[in-house]
């Protein structure tokens, strides 16, 4: 998940299947990157891998 960078919507980024997790080509294809997205108002901003939300790790109560 993203939030972007000029309204603080949260929003869906890039998902990772939990095979590709282990497989470091991918990973460092994606890390090595700043990818643009845009946000559903329409502000595009660049994301670097800092600003991806890993949220498999949160637990729901």
């Amino acid at each position: 998940m993203l939030k972007c960078k000029t309204c603080g919507e949260v929003f869906p980024g890039i998902y990772i299947v939990e095979e590709f997790t282990n497989d470091d080509e991918f990973k460092s294809s994606i890390t090595k990157n700043n990818i643009i997205h845009s946000c559903s108002r329409g502000h595009q901003n660049e994301y670097s891998i800092e600003d991806y939300m890993d949220w498999s790790k949160i637990e729901i109560i």
